[in-house]
C-alpha cells in the first residue's frame, strides 16, 4: 500500500483480498495490518492457520482468526489486534466466539485500542480473564496527518536538535527497493543490533517472508540512512489503510554521534505524510511508569517524537475447556521453552 499525491493505493496481488480488506478498513476504528489479508497470507505459510470470520450480527464485524496447535493442550484461537469495540459489544462478541470456536480450548483477544477501564470491565464481566500479551502494550504513535510542520512541532526539543545534528554530519536518507543486496544489508543491520542490544528478532526466513510479502502487496517500505556512502541504519515499515508501523530496524553503532536513526525516522514520517498516511506507530516501548523495565534507551529515543506514550488494552482469554486455565497460567513458560528450543517465537 502506498500513495501519491495524498492518496492511498492498494495493490491487487494474489495475496490481497480486496473485499476482506475493505471490510476491515470500514469497520475497525484502528485497522491493524495483522487484520489484513497480507498478514493472513504471511501467517498461513507456517504453523498458524488464518480464517476470515464475521462476528457481527446487527452490523458487520470481520476478524481474522489465527489458530495453532499447542502441544499438550489442543487448538488455540488468537484474535490479534482487533479494534472498533465498545463495552456494549462484548456480550455479542463473546456469544459469537463461543458458538464459532470449533475445537479450540481457548480464545485469546488483543484489542488495538487505548486502555479503557469500561471496556476492561466488560470483558471481565463476560468471562474473559487477563492473560499474557503476545503484542506490545505500550507504544509511541505519531500523527502524520497534519504534515511536516505539525509533526516537527509535536516533537521534543531533543529530537529536533538530533535531526539537525544528523543533517550537519552529512547523513542522507531514502526509500530503497527490496533487492537481494538491500535485503542482505538490512539483515546485517538487524543482526548487529540483535547482538549488541540483546533484543529478539525473528529468524531470517521469517523476516524475508514478511518483508517480501508486504512489498509485493505494496504494503511495505524499506528505508536506509547512509554516511559517506555506507549504510548505517535501516527500517522496514508496514502499511494498511491510512496507518503505518515501524516493523523492523537496525543500525551500526560505531558512530553513534551521527544521529542517523533519528534522521531516518524523520525521513520516514515525511514520506508517509506525503503518501496520505495519517498515523505512524513506532512500536514497543517499556511502561513509562517502570523505570527499571528493560529498554529505557528505546523509550528515550521513541518518546522524543511526541509527547504521549499510548497504553493499549490488556490481553484476555476466554476459556472453552478445563485445560484452558492451565494454559493461561503456564503460557509464559510454554512460550519461553519453545523459544529456547527453536530460537523462534511461538507467536
Amino acid at each position: 500500500m502506498s500513495g501519491d499525491g495524498g492518496t492511498v493505493r492498494t495493490a491487487q496481488t494474489e495475496n490481497v483480498s480486496v473485499e476482506w480488506d475493505d471490510r476491515v478498513l470500514a469497520t475497525h476504528t484502528s485497522p491493524h495490518f495483522m487484520q489484513s489479508s497480507t498478514w493472513g497470507s504471511v501467517r498461513s505459510d507456517g504453523p498458524w492457520h488464518a480464517s476470515q470470520r464475521g462476528f457481527g450480527t446487527e452490523c458487520d464485524y470481520p476478524v481474522l482468526v489465527f489458530e495453532r496447535h499447542a502441544e499438550g493442550f489442543g487448538t488455540l484461537q488468537h484474535l490479534a489486534r482487533v479494534s472498533g469495540l465498545a463495552p456494549d459489544d462484548v456480550a455479542q462478541l463473546t456469544e459469537r466466539i463461543r458458538a464459532d470456536r470449533g475445537t479450540a480450548f481457548a480464545t485469546k483477544i488483543e484489542v488495538y485500542q487505548p486502555r479503557d477501564e469500561r471496556l476492561v470491565a466488560a470483558f471481565e464481566s463476560h468471562g474473559w480473564l487477563p492473560t499474557r500479551a503476545s503484542q506490545y502494550r505500550y507504544a509511541v504513535v505519531v500523527e502524520t496527518a497534519g504534515g511536516e510542520e505539525r509533526i516537527l512541532a509535536g516533537m521534543k526539543k531533543r529530537a529536533r536538535n538530533e535531526i539537525r545534528i544528523a543533517e550537519r554530519n552529512g547523513v542522507v536518507t531514502g526509500r530503497v527497493p527490496l533487492t537481494d543486496e538491500n535485503r542482505r544489508c538490512m539483515l546485517g543491520l538487524v543482526r548487529e543490533t540483535e547482538e549488541r542490544s540483546g533484543a529478539f528478532f525473528r529468524p531470517t526466513a521469517y523476516l524475508d517472508r514478511v518483508w517480501q510479502t508486504f512489498v509485493d502487496d505494496d504494503r511495505g517500505r524499506l528505508y536506509f540512512a547512509w554516511h559517506d556512502g555506507r549504510v548505517v541504519a535501516g527500517a522496514f515499515v508496514t502499511l494498511f489503510g491510512r496507518s503505518a508501523w515501524f516493523k523492523d530496524g537496525g543500525s551500526l553503532r560505531d558512530q553513534p554521534q551521527l544521529m542517523a536513526s533519528r534522521l531516518l525516522q524523520w525521513a520516514i514520517m515525511r514520506d508517509l505524510a506525503a503518501s496520505g498516511i495519517e498515523r505512524y506507530d513506532l512500536g514497543h516501548v517499556p511502561p513509562p511508569a517502570e523505570p527499571e523495565a528493560p529498554g529505557q534507551g528505546v523509550l528515550t529515543f521513541k518518546s522524543a517524537f511526541t509527547s504521549d506514550v499510548i497504553e493499549y488494552m490488556p490481553a484476555f482469554q476466554l476459556s472453552h475447556a478445563d485445560r484452558a486455565e492451565e494454559w493461561r497460567l503456564g503460557e509464559s513458560g510454554f512460550v519461553a521453552r519453545y523459544r529456547e528450543r527453536t530460537g523462534d517465537d511461538w507467536y
